[in-house]
């Protein structure tokens, strides 16, 4: 059986037995991902604790260059907690998406649990696993109706619970979720979020799960039979009638496998994964790669004919040809190793310069780009050395995602974002030094740019507040944030409505610009710039100003309405409105009733409302009556 081999970072969930602590992560590797990025994950996709346990949660966090696969496993340990219940344990495995597509051919939700599930936890250094690649034909036998009307109803962007399944065994709800994932274009994978269980009220953002009940906002389907598309679902019902074209055989399963451009689920996404099944066609589609039984041995290839067949794909273009023998030659590169001598290298040196191998290649998907570019350098130089230096030949094979950034970094691309976030995977030092040249004003516009990068902004923000230590340290913060909109649009693209991490991020951007407090113009400037369209940012700066926010948002209102333009005696009426009291609550915070609205409909007004609740004034007549009563038989007692 043919595997490949990938590195994940992990970390362990739970409590510490006896304890009366909240679930948290325990321990993590020590890579890429910190114990707040491990504990993230563990908030955003908790699934709940169920009485039956394996379970098993794919998901996916980051984005572009960072995004990564998520597996957890939760399982029962033997301890107890404070309370004498069960702790259950979680272990999460990440590893990057990009070593997972740069694969001669990917893997399976299946075979990364059996590959996982047992493996021991290194104390020091990266967690190296080899995985099966995936069988498209044991895959493709498992497709049915149930599992392509599924697929489809993915396709309207809703999420989907899957009901009845309790009876199940959890691997047979894993291979169905795999089943329906390979029934969509991989890269829809590095959004794609599945659970072989879920708590119907837990938040999470578990796109397909099997569940006891329907939440909110899901579209439900009953295991064991086909599921029902709503009829205004017009995309499901296209994606359906595509895959229903062609029988579900290995070829389409191998097809969709290659297709691991990373696509959303939203309205481009589904519109990108629908135009890739259209263009489907069975009889002119080569396998994603020879099969493992006919592969051919590595002794029977040359580093120097792989070469060369890899630069006359790359001029004819295909991109399962040049995965293919890029897939040979990591394979063979990675045999060799420290085996191969410097003759050898001036030959591949050679080849690698007349061919021009390390130039940028037009509309070669980028993580074949840097595949290509690893390789590469590895054959011709070798991990650690440059052009200029042949015949290192040490290679961090446990490492791919670093031997990648070192050659970024040695080899700047003219994009600063690149070159940033390469330093960053190389360490402080490295980050630093490439952050000091940069102007304010041009981080902030990185952070800015679309799509948005979480591990952009991460670096951008670290930055910013360690350059606006006092007041008066940087005054480019403030002009640079304002120019943006202070990031609120991207902030927001990256933290889902309601999620507390954006109001950190705003209120770190605003203390690295204005300092621990605003001052009153300051207050002005940033609640006038979010034009309403950012209440976190509002709320981070009232924050900020502290006691008399109040009073600074009605005079920064003011001064809007005065600079509007705006009939003067409109103007003189909105101030009045907003400096008279009446009754000593101003109209401002009487306009709208505080707490829950639990009905529709307007508001009534305060002054409909009586001083006293009838049901009040009941219970004190009663009492003076009462009191009334005594009064008077205390008196006849007394009288002589």
């Amino acid at each position: 059986m043919s595997t490949v081999q990938l590195p994940f970072e992990w970390a362990v969930g739970g409590k510490l037995p006896g304890s009366g602590d909240d679930y948290r992560i325990l321990a993590c590797s020590q890579g890429l991902l910190s114990r707040d990025d491990f504990e993230e994950i563990r908030t955003v996709y908790t699934i709940g604790t169920p009485e039956t346990l394996p379970q098993v949660m794919i998901a996916w966090v980051g984005s572009g260059d960072d995004a990564h696969l998520v597996l957890a496993i939760q399982t029962w340990s033997d301890e107890e907690d404070r309370r004498h219940r069960k702790i259950a344990r979680t272990r999460y495995f990440c590893v990057p998406y990009a070593r997972i597509a740069q694969s001669p051919r990917p893997v399976s939700y299946e075979d990364l649990y059996h590959a996982l599930k047992g493996c021991p936890l290194p104390m020091d250094g990266q967690l190296v696993v080899h995985v099966p690649m995936l069988d498209s034909g044991a895959v493709a036998a498992k497709v049915n109706g149930m599992a392509m009307n599924t697929a489809a109803l993915l396709m309207t962007g809703q999420h989907v619970c899957v009901l009845g399944g309790e009876a199940v065994p959890m691997v047979e709800r894993l291979r169905f979720l795999d089943t329906v994932a390979a029934l969509l274009p991989y890269g829809m994978r590095a959004r794609l979020a599945v659970s072989t269980w879920a708590s119907s009220t837990a938040e999470h953002k578990i796109r397909l799960a099997f569940t006891q009940h329907v939440p909110a906002r899901t579209y439900p389907i009953t295991w064991g039979q086909p599921a029902e598309i709503p009829a205004h679902e017009e995309d499901a019902y296209r994606y359906l009638a595509l895959l229903g074209r062609h029988d579900p055989d290995a070829k389409l399963v191998d097809w969709l496998a290659a297709r691991t451009e990373p696509l959303t689920f939203g309205r481009n996404g589904k519109s990108r994964a629908l135009d890739l099944l259209r263009g489907f066609n069975p009889s002119s589609v080569p396998a994603l790669m020879p099969p493992p039984t006919s592969a051919r041995p590595l002794a029977q290839e040359s580093l120097e004919g792989l070469l060369t067949e890899c630069a006359d794909v790359l001029e004819r273009g295909g991109t399962a040809e040049i995965r293919d023998v890029l897939g040979r030659l990591d394979a063979i590169v990675t045999s060799r190793g420290q085996l191969i001598s410097d003759d050898e290298r001036a030959r591949y040196q050679k080849i690698i310069r007349d061919r021009r191998l390390l130039l940028p290649k037009d509309g070669l998907p980028e993580e074949l780009e840097t595949l290509l570019h690893e390789v590469v350098r590895m054959a011709g130089h070798g991990v650690a050395a440059t052009p200029a230096q042949p015949g290192q030949t040490t290679r961090e094979v446990v490492q791919p995602a670093r031997v990648s950034a070192t050659a970024i970094v040695r080899h700047p691309p003219p994009d600063p974002v690149a070159s940033m976030k390469a330093a960053y995977q190389r360490g402080r030092e490295e980050l630093e030094a490439t952050l000091r040249p940069l102007q304010t004003r041009e981080l902030v516009a990185m952070a800015a740019r679309r799509p948005p990068d979480m591990r952009v902004v991460q670096i951008v923000r670290d930055e910013l507040v360690r350059r606006g230590g006092g007041r008066d340290e940087d005054p480019e913060i403030a002009e640079a944030l304002r120019e943006y909109g202070y990031l609120t649009d991207v902030i927001g693209a990256l933290h889902p409505a309601g999620d507390r991490a954006q109001f950190d991020v705003l209120r770190d951007l605003l203390r690295a610009a204005y300092g621990p407090e605003l001052h009153p113009k300051e207050f002005e400037e940033v609640f006038l710039s979010s034009g309403g369209r950012s209440g976190v940012l509002a709320a981070a700066a009232v924050t900020l100003f502290g006691v008399g926010a109040g009073e600074a948002v009605k005079k920064s209102v003011i001064n809007l309405v005065r600079g509007s333009g705006l009939d003067h005696e409109i103007v003189e009426r909105v101030e009045r409105l907003l400096l008279e009291s009446e009754s000593g609550v101003s109209h401002l915070t009487s306009a709208e009733p505080s707490g829950r609205r639990w009905f529709g409909g307007r508001h009534r007004n305060r002054r409909d409302r009586p001083l006293i609740p009838p049901l009040t004034m009941y219970f004190l007549t009663i009492i003076f009556v009462i009191i009334a009563l005594v009064e008077f038989f205390l008196l006849l007692a007394l009288k002589p």
